[in-house]
């Protein structure tokens, strides 16, 4: 009996204590994963065992790591969330409640597919037509709601008929108000929240040299319906299961269809695991791109270590420093990896991409790489940081 006791719990305090592993294990996995993805990423994997510690990717560095993926992943699949808020769970026979579900998502995608061909479809007009026009916004939503107004009659005005019928007025009202005004109007607000993910992709998509206007503007219209179709599938899924299962394993099996699809979109895009790792790196503080004066002593190293002519910097009065404008593109543990400032702009191309062109990736990560071969490791210790100096004229 006492054997059986104690078989008890020890079952119990191993599930208990695997409860508690398996987050602080992943998100410490998913931590050490971006520090060694950042320095693999600039060429310079050999620091990685000189400055990471336990302490340091178990304490805050998980934190931000987890953070910096469920953000992207909100602003990515933010419309998808939206549309399991907006279309609304009504307490209705299960046949015409998973209709009007099923119409309402028909509803959702073609809105936003359409708000994509209004936008885009706009601007090539009056590129075509050679009319540099400042584009009319209020035209183009007034148009996305129509087109959702329009959806909203085509699909469901049979069901809302059905509803009415036998209704007092204001309850007849109310019910088309609802179904036809409002509810189009919170879909064709989804449709344009998609900027926001769209602009992740957009602002950084590059084209080879002499490719057409045409082809461009197909290239950007091709990769939001794809954007659009993928991010929506979350909230297809969960508006899906809402009816047939409890909560939790609605946000789980969402979340996992979350993770699939981002994957997804990494293998096709290499710029979004550059962009989720840049927004850790920013967030932790372990990269600083912003150009500051560094004092560096001069006892501790030669002057050839930042004698290159992309270092601007002087030797302090008292000739025991360097003072060089730099950032930080690496700060872990005692280690600090600066820069000159040109490594700015090769950081910034090197989140840049081209659709289906691995070897674009490759040749702005090279660049990225021969940037950083500049830059110079010291002890953080050592280090001195000077948010306002006098101008340095460089020379000396």
């Amino acid at each position: 009996m006492e054997n059986e006791r104690n078989k008890k719990l020890l079952r119990k305090l191993r599930t208990w204590f695997l409860s508690l592993l398996t987050p602080a294990l992943a998100s410490t996995v998913i931590a050490t994963f971006f520090i060694w993805a950042h320095l693999a990423r600039i060429g310079q994997s050999g620091l990685f065992f000189d400055s990471v510690s336990f302490s340091s990717l178990f304490s805050y560095l998980m934190v931000f790591a987890c953070m910096s993926m469920l953000l992207f992943c909100m602003v990515l699949f933010m419309p998808s969330l939206l549309t399991g808020l907006f279309i609304s769970s009504n307490q209705e026979e299960i046949r015409l409640r998973d209709e009007l579900t099923e119409n309402n998502i028909r509803i959702v995608l073609l809105t936003s597919l359409l708000s994509v061909l209004i936008f885009f479809g706009y601007f090539f007009l009056s590129l075509h037509t050679g009319k540099e026009e400042t584009q009319n916004v209020y035209i183009q939503l007034g148009t996305i709601w129509l087109s959702s107004f329009v959806l909203s009659l085509w699909f469901n005005v049979s069901i809302t008929h059905g509803k009415i019928s036998g209704e007092d007025k204001w309850k007849k009202i109310s019910t088309v108000l609802f179904m036809h005004l409002l509810q189009p109007a919170l879909f064709a607000l989804t449709a344009c929240i998609y900027i926001f993910p769209l602009e992740l992709f957009l602002r950084t998509l590059e084209f080879p040299d002499g490719t057409s206007d045409v082809r461009q503007v197909l290239t950007v219209i091709a990769l939001s319906i794809f954007l659009i179709i993928f991010s929506l599938i979350p909230g297809v899924v969960f508006l899906r299961l809402r009816a047939r299962t409890s909560l939790l394993r609605q946000v789980m099996v969402t979340g996992g269809i979350m993770g699939g699809i981002l994957f997804i979109i990494c293998l096709f895009v290499h710029m979004v695991p550059a962009l989720i790792l840049t927004m850790f790196l920013r967030t932790s503080g372990v990269m600083d791109l912003r150009p500051h004066v560094y004092g560096v002593p001069t006892a501790a190293y030669p002057a050839e270590y930042f004698k290159d002519s992309a270092w601007q910097g002087v030797r302090s009065s008292d000739e025991k420093y360097y003072l060089l404008k730099a950032v930080k593109i690496y700060s872990l543990g005692d280690i600090r990896l600066i820069c000159p400032l040109n490594v700015i702009q090769s950081y910034k191309d090197s989140l840049k991409y081209q659709v289906l062109d691995a070897n674009y990736d490759d040749r702005v990560r090279g660049k990225l790489q021969d940037a950083v071969s500049l830059c110079r490791r010291v002890k953080s210790q050592e280090l001195l940081t000077l948010e306002k100096l006098p101008q340095l004229e460089t020379g000396k």
